[in-house]
Parts: C-alpha cells; structure tokens; sequence
C-alpha cells in the first residue's frame, strides 16, 4: 500500500521491515538448500582437517604457554573483548544499517541488514553447537576430549570466530571493500582467542568455518533480493 511508503526527499526507517527479514531468512535458507552437496563437501572436508589438526592441539598451547606474556595475553584479553558477541561487531554493523535505512541508501542497507541477520544466525548457533560437543576450555586445564552434550564445557565450536567470519562472510558478496577492512580485524580477534587463552586452534578453524557458510548464503540472499526488486542487473 502506498500509505506505507516513505515520501520521496524524506528521510525514515524503510517501510515492512519486518517482510524484508523474512525474506532475507528465506533467501538464506533457500541458499544453503540449493548448494548443499557443496556444504556437505565443505563440511567434510572441515571434518578431515579437525581430525588432523586436532592431534596437534594440545601440543600447540603447550608450546604458546612458554612464550605467552603477561603483556601478550593482556593485549590479548583486549582485541578478544573487542570481539565479544553482540557488542562491538554486531553493534557497528547495526549502527550503519541504521544510517543506511535512515539516509534511504539502498545499496547499503539490504547487505548490512542480511550482514547484521548472519551474525545472529551465527550467534545462535554457535549456542547450539557448543553444548553438543561439550568440550572444556584449554586454560580449565582439564584434560582435552569431547564430552558431548555437557552444557558446562563450551569451547566448541568458537563463538567469536563464528561471529566474525559471519561479518566478513556477509559482507564479501556485497559489499567486498567492507570485508576486506574487517577481515585483518577478525583474524586478529580470532588469534586472540587462542592466545588468551579461550580456545583450542581447532575451535576457531571451525568456528570461522561455520561462520563463514552463515555469511555466505545470508549474502547471496542479499543479491537475490537486490535482484529481484530491480536493484542489481540479473545475472546473465
């Protein structure tokens, strides 16, 4: 209904807000659906490399916790509160939707916007991963193992790398220069996390991984919707 509309020259929060996020969500979805043998082979693959790099876990943080300093891990401490979940990365992603849908920038809004939806997707599922796996933080120092469905021990998979690679993941489709300035970022916050320490290397290659596949599909959902309301040319 035009009633709905914001006028022309006007500045306000686009109109169905509520609409578009379901169709960003259903466009995700529709996403990961469509290209499933691809995540079942990356999701594989993924498996292989835990197996792998796994065996080397445990040796790793031994060997980091004869050079980490009470300087490195205060720095440490520092990038890895930067990177909390739902603060700082979700909070500037929010903030510049918000500016996008007020200005009425329609290149911005719908990519920050399914940005915004895969950081939570990947917030919450992060939640639902970690009490499945049940295995306890390295500076517990309690023996490493996997104790599935203990909800006291979340180390896997990393929160913050989930949340991160979904950023840059989000932002790659749609908005490359974005992610480009947030990738270094998420790296380092994602190191931190090994450094402080909160996580096994393991933790965050899977974490970035699972991330990753939320910003992707939520970012190609943002294509399609540009697409299909006549924002972006369709695809040859």
């Amino acid at each position: 209904m035009a009633g709905h509309q914001t006028p022309v020259g006007q500045r306000g929060l686009s109109h169905l807000p509520w609409r578009t996020t379901g169709e960003l969500c259903h466009g995700a979805a529709r996403v990961a659906w469509t290209r499933r043998q691809s995540l079942l082979l990356v999701l594989a693959a993924l498996a292989a490399a835990l197996l792998i790099v796994h065996q080397g876990d445990h040796p790793f943080m031994v060997w980091l916790a004869t050079w980490r300093t009470p300087e490195v891990v205060a720095a440490a401490k520092f990038v890895s509160l930067i990177g909390e979940l739902h603060l700082a990365p979700l909070g500037v992603v929010l903030t510049a939707w918000g500016l996008a849908e007020w200005g009425q920038q329609k290149d911005r809004r719908i990519p920050l916007g399914a940005t915004a939806l895969a950081m939570a997707a990947s917030g919450i599922l992060a939640q639902l991963l970690k009490p499945i796996f049940g295995r306890p933080r390295p500076h517990l120092h309690i023996p490493d193992q996997f104790d599935w469905f203990n909800v006291q021990w979340d180390s896997f998979p990393s929160g913050h790398s989930m949340h991160w690679a979904a950023l840059v993941g989000g932002l790659w489709l749609t908005l490359p220069r974005f992610a480009t300035w947030t990738a270094p970022v998420a790296v380092t916050v994602m190191a931190a996390r090994i450094l402080v320490p909160r996580h096994y290397p393991t933790d965050v290659l899977a974490g970035a991984t699972f991330g990753l596949i939320c910003g992707l599909c939520f970012g190609q959902a943002a294509l399609d919707y540009q697409r299909k309301h006549g924002r972006l040319p369709p695809t040859s």
